[in-house]
């Protein structure tokens, strides 16, 4: 069985070498190379891994599907990139590494993005520069009130930490999730989309962990901004795009809300211009919250045990089988 690796120049380390370091020698895995003709390298290749859908042309899924692939597998979470519809309408049986194996590292990225405004760090750096002692006033979290826009794996990993950290923990989800979880998590209310123009008003930090869809895309719009405290943060370690990026702007530019970290954008990589990067009140990262050493390692512990189920003919794990 071979397999075909679709890679991001410049992206490979350590996604592409903890498969290859996880597969050992059981199959030839080869490098995708964008200058060489689709057909000649899809030969005899029963497996294509997608580092994230960078390479997932339609004329590659067309050429896949000719080439008889039993599996075209997503090395992340969000398929938000990846043409699903054309590799489910070619009959390409598809499969993700769901929220569980980024999920750590998400929440923890969520977590020092919350303490970042917390314990005003940027002024803390311009009293060192200053010279002064004693200043600002950090604030602490304890006792303030985190809204999960979605449970699922990160923001079940996120509750976890904020009630360690005596926070108040509200959530929603568009999915039902069982007493027994929420009370695990320590989450004290848990609704529906419905419920979420009420929590907003309660928010002292809003984070957000849902997957992009038709659904979710711009839920965070300048009506829910309004709702919002004065001195709420916005939180996103999950898609761009579920954040209307220009009331987001105005909220911050006004006063609406405090201040937002944010560490995806709706066109990435940002461009260094996006107005969002001049504000002293957002805290920017490049999309690396759930890139971390751990997420590599268990998302590929998760692709190299399918590519064993393909070998043996047993049925997929983490199947995609709809278009969101």
């Amino acid at each position: 069985m071979k397999v075909l690796f679709l890679g991001t120049e410049g992206m490979l380390r350590p996604w592409y070498e903890d498969v290859i370091r996880l597969a050992g020698d059981r199959w030839p895995i080869q490098l995708f190379d964008p200058g060489r003709p689709m057909a000649q390298q899809l030969q005899g290749v029963s497996v294509v891994v997608d580092q994230g859908g960078i390479h997932g042309t339609r004329e590659l899924i067309e050429t896949s599907r000719e080439a008889g692939i039993q599996l075209w597998q997503v090395l992340g979470t969000g398929l938000d990139h990846t043409d699903v519809a054309t590799i489910l309408a070619n009959g390409i049986p598809l499969a993700n590494t769901p929220g569980q194996f980024s999920s750590i590292a998400l929440a923890e990225h969520a977590l020092f993005l919350m303490l970042v405004f917390a314990k005003r760090l940027f002024e803390s750096q311009a009293s060192i520069r200053r010279n002064v002692i004693c200043d600002p006033i950090n604030d602490e979290l304890q006792g303030k009130t985190l809204v999960l826009l979605g449970l699922g794996a990160s923001g079940r990993e996120l509750a976890r930490r904020a009630r360690a950290m005596d926070m108040r923990v509200l959530a929603i989800d568009l999915a039902p999730i069982s007493d027994q979880i929420r009370e695990q998590c320590g989450v004290s209310f848990l609704g529906t989309a419905a419920d979420l123009p009420r929590l907003l008003v309660e928010a002292d930090y809003l984070s957000i962990h849902m997957p992009l869809t038709s659904t979710t895309r711009h839920m965070i719009d300048a009506t829910a901004l309004r709702r919002m405290k004065p001195s709420a943060v916005l939180i996103n370690v999950a898609r761009g795009e579920i954040v209307d990026e220009g009331a987001l702007l105005e909220a911050l530019k006004g006063g609406g809300i405090r201040g937002a970290g944010i560490d995806v954008f709706a066109k990435e990589p940002v461009d260094p211009e996006n107005p969002l990067l001049r504000l002293p009140n957002v805290v920017a990262t490049p999309h690396v919250a759930g890139v971390t050493f751990g997420t590599s390692r268990r998302r590929a512990e998760a692709v190299v045990e399918n590519l064993e189920r393909v070998e043996k003919g047993l049925p997929l794990l983490y199947q995609v089988t709809r278009v969101e």
